[in-house]
């Protein structure tokens, strides 16, 4: 498969078809003006998807990330959307060679609702099948970019009892002084995730920390145990 004009004219001519205004507006103001939109929602994108793909497939990394790249370039959010339904599809063809592929959609555009895709299904399924690329996630928690120190601390959302319980919480210790929203959600939402698999080990990091985390991350991160704990 090929990406070549014609694909991504006819992707194009179906969202302006369904192009619905008023979502459009909605959809604009929810992500605070930082994209235009089509006002296409999940599902008809879905159906939309299904129509414009039919007969297709991906088997190369190369051919992968030429589509997510041709789509990250349009300006509508749904075509990053787009890109992010193919990369979670194909993300088996990722491998440490994209890495600063990775980086460049996190970097591109960036807001959260592609960045934590990009993040738990990207940059996530390249360190679960290549342990050693966690070395690269050790420098991203550091970065001066704010999206990368969010997708090292989440990167490991999906890893369940692989994750490297270590790395969590030594992340989560490095950036728990921080102000910045995004990163103490973050902090929060992964603990969460680990208290699924751990929870005495999740309960013991607040309570050992409980001055320093920040009140956003200790909610977040105590959800799921709530009716255990009082912090």
């Amino acid at each position: 498969m090929s990406v070549d004009t014609f694909y991504l004219e006819y992707l194009s001519e179906l969202f302006q078809t369904n192009r619905n205004r008023k979502n459009a507006l909605d959809m604009s103001k929810y992500m605070k003006g930082h994209f235009h939109f089509f006002g296409i929602k999940s599902p008809l994108r879905q159906k939309i998807m299904r129509e414009w793909w039919q007969g297709e497939s991906i088997k190369k990394e190369y051919d992968l990330k030429s589509l997510i790249s041709a789509l990250w370039k349009l300006d509508e959010r749904e075509f990053q959307y787009v890109a992010l339904d193919f990369g979670k599809r194909f993300k088996r063809l990722f491998t440490p060679e994209s890495i600063p592929f990775i980086r460049e959609c996190i970097t591109t555009k960036s807001w959260w609702d592609t960045v934590d895709t990009v993040a738990s299904h990207f940059t996530g399924v390249v360190v679960y099948q290549y342990p050693k690329i966690g070395k690269v996630m050790d420098k991203w928690i550091d970065d001066e970019n704010m999206w990368i120190r969010r997708t090292a601390i989440l990167h490991q959302l999906n890893f369940k009892e692989r994750t490297n319980e270590d790395r969590l919480f030594c992340y989560c210790e490095k950036r728990m002084h921080e102000s910045e929203f995004f990163i103490r959600k973050a902090i929060g939402w992964a603990l969460r995730q680990y208290s699924y698999v751990d929870g005495n080990a999740v309960l013991q990091f607040v309570k050992d920390n409980k001055s320093e985390l920040s009140t956003l991350s200790k909610t977040e991160a105590l959800k799921a145990l709530k009716r255990k704990v009082k912090i």
